[in-house]
Order: C-alpha cells, then sequence, then structure tokens
C-alpha cells in the first residue's frame, strides 16, 4: 500500500496500524519545562537531577540520624528526649534520596507500589489513639526531662503541639478561603485531630477519626469554573497564610525573651513553626511515589502548565 502525502510541518502525523493508515496528533517534544520526575520514562536530565537530589536527601538523612545519636549518647537524663522527633525526619529524608536515587537509575517510578502498600498497611494497622498515646508519652518525657531544672514550669512543654496545630489550622484555612474568594466551592478541611465543614448552612466542627498524620491537614473543594490561575491563588495560600500570620506574631507581640512559661512557649512555637511550614512548603520537592506533594511542587507545576491539582492537602 503506498502512503498517502502528508505535510511534514503539519501537527498531525500519519500512523500505520493494521493495515491502513491513521492520522494521529504528533505528540509533544519532551522538555526540561515539562518533564518530570512521576514520568513513566524519565528524560536523560530528569534522571541526573533525581540522583544529585537523591544524594542529598540521603545524605542528609544518614547525617542527622548520626547527629542523634551521637547527641543521645552523651546526653543527661532525660535530655535526649528533645532529639526524638529528629529520628522520623532523619528516616524519612534517607528513605525519600533512595526512592529519588532509584528512579534516577532505574528511569522509572520503581518505588510506587512497594509506597502503595506501606501506605495502605499504614492506614489499616493506624488508629487515632496510637497518635495521641505516642504524643502523650513523649510529652512526658519532655516534662521530666525539664523537671531537675525549671520544676513545674516544664509544663509549659504541652503547649508545643497546640503552637504547632495552630499553625497547621491556619495554612488550611488559607486554602480554603482562597478557594471561595476565587470562586470554588469549599467543602471541608481537616487539621490534626479537627474537622471543619463549610458547605453546609453554618460551619460545623467535629473530631476527625483519621489522625495518621496527627499534625496534617487536607482542605477540599469543589472547582467551578477552573483556571490556572485561580489554582495558583489557592495553592499559594496555604504557606503565604503562614508567613503571613507568623509575621504579625511577631510584629505585634514580638519574639519572648523568656523560654519558659506556657504562653512564651505557644508563642515562639506558633512563630517558629509558621515560618517553618511556610518556607518549607514553597520547596518544589519531587512528589512522592503515590503522588502527594508540597505547595512548591504543585505551583512548579501549575506554571509549567501541567496537569492541575483537584483538591489541597498539606
Amino acid at each position: 500500500m503506498k502512503a498517502p502525502k502528508h505535510d511534514p510541518g503539519s501537527r498531525y502525523v500519519l500512523r500505520f496500524d493494521r493495515g491502513r493508515y491513521t492520522l494521529a496528533e504528533r505528540e509533544k517534544k519532551a522538555s526540561i519545562l515539562t518533564t518530570s520526575t512521576e514520568d513513566l520514562q524519565l528524560t536523560v536530565p530528569i534522571r541526573i537531577s533525581a540522583i544529585l537530589i537523591g544524594l542529598l536527601f540521603t545524605a542528609f538523612g544518614l547525617g542527622l540520624m548520626a547527629l542523634v545519636v551521637f547527641g543521645m549518647r552523651s546526653a543527661r537524663s532525660f535530655e535526649w528526649a528533645g532529639m526524638l522527633p529528629l529520628i522520623p525526619i532523619a528516616l524519612l529524608g534517607g528513605v525519600y534520596g533512595v526512592d529519588l536515587l532509584g528512579r534516577g537509575i532505574t528511569g522509572r517510578q520503581w518505588s510506587r507500589r512497594l509506597w502503595q502498600a506501606a501506605e495502605r498497611r499504614l492506614h489499616e494497622a493506624f488508629r487515632s489513639w496510637h497518635g495521641l498515646a505516642v504524643l502523650g508519652a513523649y510529652l512526658c518525657l519532655l516534662v521530666l526531662a525539664g523537671l531537675p531544672r525549671e520544676g513545674w514550669r516544664s509544663l509549659a512543654v504541652l503547649m508545643l503541639p497546640l503552637g504547632m496545630l495552630a499553625q497547621v489550622v491556619c495554612h488550611e484555612v488559607g486554602h480554603l478561603f482562597a478557594s471561595g474568594a476565587v470562586g470554588y466551592r469549599p467543602l471541608w478541611l481537616s487539621a490534626g485531630p479537627l474537622l471543619l465543614q463549610v458547605d453546609g448552612p453554618r460551619p460545623r466542627v467535629a473530631l476527625s477519626r483519621s489522625w495518621v498524620m496527627l499534625f496534617g491537614g487536607m482542605a477540599v473543594y469543589v472547582p467551578v469554573r477552573r483556571t490556572r490561575e485561580k489554582d495558583l491563588w489557592v495553592v499559594a495560600a496555604g504557606p503565604l497564610t503562614n508567613l503571613l500570620t507568623a509575621a504579625l506574631a511577631l510584629d505585634v507581640l514580638g519574639w519572648p525573651a523568656s523560654e519558659s512559661g506556657f504562653w512564651n512557649t505557644f508563642l515562639r512555637t506558633f512563630i517558629g513553626f509558621g515560618i517553618a511550614i511556610g518556607l518549607i512548603n514553597l520547596i518544589p520537592f519531587p512528589r512522592a511515589a503515590n503522588g502527594s506533594a508540597l505547595d512548591g511542587r504543585e505551583l512548579l507545576d501549575l506554571l509549567r502548565r501541567r496537569e492541575p491539582i483537584s483538591q489541597r492537602g498539606s
């Protein structure tokens, strides 16, 4: 069969399939601006980037774990309790780095099934009281560590989770408020143990039964007449709200001069965690194998005109 004439500059190409010629749309050439570490087949520049970033995260995880072990061995009494939160951070950083290294070496999403199985197992085995038990035990250790030096004032560490939770609430409220401001329909937000539903005649607050991420959160909305510009505003609103509330608290109330005291502990946590969560969420880290990503990556994908998101989570 003789092939029909076709303009090579056209946006369509001729394909010979099952004994006949068909006209198909020409595939767009991949570029560094459109490719990603989440693609089924990674390009060479993306593979190199994944290897470099993976090495960085792996080194970070190993180095942080070494510092934690050294610090805990040299700590006195219960002072090592303050280093415990660094252990999961080091583990997550190291595992994330190994995942990126694997993507760069193999050129594909090699760990997707493994992460999905681990996530499914976590949801099946984890209960809400597990998180509360771990948090309560950790706070007790912090109180015991401060008793010899501060006495009853060591109970001020109980304000740490409240300050962190307050910033998570601010983050998700920022997303949800922005979704309503651009014309989307807000549904609900979850922040730690709190669940706020706004899709009814009046807002309703309840306790969430899913506390897999005790200090995580999510804002859910229905996009109406969706545009990329609207999505940009909604995504950016979360970290910007954290930075704005931290800056306002610092400007109006100032940085506490003393580390002790309930209010000072809450204020230091609120300001410090607000700056941290705001800045970290703006970093465009590669997506995890399950597709989750921080706001910075969502913003980058929107600016690169990749597929928009359907709901917000942090």
